[in-house]
């Protein structure tokens, strides 16, 4: 007979088994096999506070600032990472610790078959630092073979190990960049740019909430860093926090009010929580700045639209089929326009060259 009581019961057992286990395992020094089965426990029990706790002690041991944020949160929701953040740059005198390679002065490469070496230090500083060289060129799949290098000569300074996800980064390779981005933080290593690039591919592998962590984590460092508020907002974005986004792009606007991008972007988190008016705002900026840009364009006359400025948006439509005239976006636009004017056969034409349907 189903017995739900024994079955809670049972449950529970497990979930204070594999948190014993944990501790147990943290005790004896095993870090990241106290996590696995912490991780384990919490998957049964995701709201047992403790559990949270105890997981954000592990990852702050491991070095992984981020998740210990994550976990402080998902345990208290009144502590939010400006109260974390406090705490832990209290406890660690100074906060994150710097990158202690540096960058060389002269960014000149040589011949494709060649790697560009920095004739200070030792061999190890010179090839990592002929993988920055190489990095900062574009040439990622050769930087990333310095770096290896280097790691197999020994440099398993947690600097290189960045350096070797920074490269798998740039080439897409987000899984593996994300394990030598935890390998170099349980090293000790940990910085914004280490953060905003683990964030960056922990977006790109689809774990929006462990890459808003990490993003909001260096943001207490660089409040007004442009590109960290860029990923932030698109974070929030992704995660439907329109409200969250919108203050993200409005602080970045304030620092770079010249980059149409970003007032692009702010418009479109505007539209989503539903300020038409405030959205055409931003869209105007954006093509005032960038006039020939084709998505600017299509975003602003859409809000045109929306708001049935339909003349306005009737000229939109009409300067970029100047620029692309079988740009189906911009027929599939004109059609919406002359629709509402009640045009109903013109826009059925606009529908078909939309569709590709006429010539």
């Amino acid at each position: 007979m189903w017995n739900p009581k024994e079955m809670l019961a049972r449950a529970i057992n497990r979930v204070s088994l594999f948190q014993l286990a944990a501790s147990l395992l943290e005790a004896a020094g095993a870090g990241k096999p106290a996590l696995r089965s912490l991780q384990k426990a919490i998957e049964m029990n995701p709201h047992k506070i403790d559990l949270h706790l105890q997981a954000s002690r592990l990852y702050l041991k491991l070095g992984q600032i981020d998740q210990a944020a994550l976990h402080c949160k998902k345990a208290a929701s009144g502590l939010g990472p400006g109260s974390f953040i406090y705490w832990l740059n209290r406890a660690c005198h100074g906060g994150l610790k710097g990158n202690r390679w540096e960058q060389p002065a002269s960014c000149e490469v040589g011949p494709a078959d060649t790697v560009p070496e920095d004739p200070a230090g030792d061999a190890i500083t010179q090839i990592n630092n002929s993988g920055l060289l190489l990095l900062e060129k574009g040439r990622y799949y050769e930087a990333l073979a310095c770096f290896q290098q280097a790691r197999a000569l020994g440099g398993d300074d947690p600097a290189v190990l960045f350096n070797t996800g920074l490269a798998l980064s740039k080439l897409t390779r987000h899984r593996e960049a994300l394990e030598f981005y935890e390998e170099a933080q349980a090293l000790g290593f940990c910085n914004v740019e280490l953060l905003n690039n683990k964030g960056y591919s922990l977006f790109h592998l689809g774990y929006y909430e462990e890459a808003l962590s990490c993003y909001e984590v260096a943001r207490q460092f660089m409040p007004h860093d442009l590109g960290l508020l860029s990923n932030l907002a698109s974070c929030y974005h992704v995660l439907g926090r329109a409200d969250e986004a919108v203050a993200c792009y409005r602080s970045a606007v304030k620092s770079c009010p010249d980059d149409a991008t970003l007032h692009n972007n702010l418009g479109i988190c505007l539209e989503k929580a539903d300020k038409m008016a405030e959205a055409l705002i931003s869209y105007r900026q954006a093509v005032d700045l960038s006039p020939q840009n084709i998505t600017f364009l299509l975003n602003y006359g859409h809000c045109l639209a929306n708001l049935n400025h339909l003349e306005e948006a009737q000229e939109i439509v009409e300067k970029i089929l100047q620029q692309e005239p079988h740009h189906h976006q911009a027929w599939g636009l004109r059609g919406e326009v002359l629709a509402k004017q009640g045009k109903m056969r013109e826009a059925a034409e606009c529908y078909g060259r939309a569709l590709g349907l006429a010539g």
